[in-house]
């Protein structure tokens, strides 16, 4: 009696396309990240695989390989690609207010308000992004500096005692908050509750002899 033949490994998705991009290229690409946003927004993580993907952008999954290796690769880029527009806005348009307290809560508030239109699109880039997968680790470099430009935008020249210590920790609130929506134990409210409670202690303490003169 003969041993079973094991079952044939999947075949490997095609190499990723490397930038720089033909004008075509990119047309696909963009095409593949709308459609990403799309299907995440209405039917969350489990809706974005790469058959869908492929087909709501209209093209063959082969091709969607050759762009994303995987759902948590093109939902980390969908990620980063509305961080950066949500700073460019941000530093675009800062808040007027003259309390730099003031400033920053509505700067935070304001990038919170995102996460409330779109639950579902943020819950899914956010299960992506702490996947872990070797696809999303060049997405951190630019997720973790977004706090910093966000604060500095608000804060401008305001002397601040140790600034490079409220960016990390209003990094770590936002996260935090993000990591539980992920489990469903916080609303995009609560995270925007959580990180004004932050931004006001904070810098109640670091600004505090600015203000008071």
């Amino acid at each position: 009696m003969t041993a079973p033949t094991a079952p044939a490994a999947p075949p490997a998705p095609p190499t990723v396309a490397l930038r720089p991009l033909s004008a075509t290229q990119a047309a696909t690409r963009r095409r593949l990240l709308d459609a990403a946003r799309e299907l995440a927004r209405e039917g969350g993580y489990d809706a974005v695989s790469m058959r869908a993907l492929a087909e709501r952008a209209g093209v063959s999954a082969p091709t969607a390989y050759q762009y994303f290796a995987s759902r948590d690769h093109v939902l980390v880029e969908v990620l980063v690609d509305l961080n950066t527009g949500t700073t460019d806005a941000v530093t675009a348009r800062p808040s007027r207010r003259r309390d730099p307290v003031e400033r920053t809560v509505a700067t935070l508030r304001r990038v919170v308000a995102l996460v409330e239109e779109e639950p579902n699109l943020f819950v899914a880039m956010t299960r992506a992004y702490i996947s872990g997968t070797p696809e999303v680790f060049h997405a951190r470099g630019a997720m973790q500096s977004s706090m910093r430009v966000w604060i500095d935008s608000a804060l401008g020249s305001t002397e601040v005692a140790d600034r490079g210590a409220v960016v990390a920790i209003l990094e770590s609130v936002m996260f935090s908050g993000m990591v539980s929506l992920v489990m469903g134990s916080q609303s995009p409210s609560d995270v925007g509750d959580d990180l004004e409670r932050a931004a006001r202690t904070l810098l109640a303490r670091t600004l505090v002899k600015e203000r008071i003169r």
